[in-house]
């Protein structure tokens, strides 16, 4: 059983526990993020928004991978967004990466014009998903994609993850609340965990 204090430090990372936490991140997350970059496609000029971005892994990699990416990025770990500044300060300079501190449900910081939206291991800290999905389709240009990584309900519920702070999501629940937001072209398949990509 995950205990709760260490499950919160998963969603918002703080203190000597959330370094912790961000460590394990890195370790855990090296091949998600391989996949889950790998369904983005990445095209010359993409702009690319990441939901979540923790430590800054995900978008490093992408920053690497493709020279000519604009990229943002949202957390509402002040510890995340200073870890993740660090990590990535060099295309923060060059104006290739712009990076947000704060809660992507609330936040008016962000552009409505990416090609690409994506979160990895973070839909389960959402208390429902209709407001979420419908800010993420108003986000994206026509024909933009947004891609989920996520842990199958079956291992949340093997791993005893706390109740109060995971919500345990079935592939039916988000491919059904994806449609009500308007998504089409939803695609998905289990590999350690689930993908779903969605067209607007």
């Amino acid at each position: 059983m995950i205990p709760k204090f260490i499950a919160f430090q998963f969603k918002k990372p703080s203190g000597l526990f959330g370094i912790f936490s961000s460590n394990l991140m890195v370790k855990r997350n090296q091949k998600n993020y391989d996949r889950l970059i790998k369904d983005l496609n990445l095209q010359s000029q993409d702009k690319i928004l990441e939901i979540g971005y923790g430590p800054g892994v995900g978008i490093r990699m992408i920053a690497g991978l493709n020279s000519s990416c604009t990229i943002h990025g949202i957390d509402f770990s002040k510890l995340m967004y200073k870890i993740a500044t660090k990590n990535n300060k060099e295309y923060i300079d060059a104006g290739r990466m712009k990076l947000h501190y704060g809660d992507f449900l609330i936040t008016s910081v962000l552009d409505n014009d990416y090609d690409k939206v994506f979160c990895l291991n973070v839909i389960y800290f959402w208390d429902e998903l209709k407001s979420p999905f419908a800010k993420v389709l108003s986000l994206l240009r026509k024909g933009g994609t947004f891609h989920i990584y996520m842990a199958d309900q079956n291992t949340l519920v093997k791993m005893k993850a706390p109740d109060s702070v995971f919500n345990k999501y079935s592939i039916g629940e988000v491919v059904e609340a994806l449609e009500a937001a308007g998504f089409e072209n939803i695609l998905h398949y289990s590999e350690k965990g689930l993908y779903i990509k969605a067209r607007k």
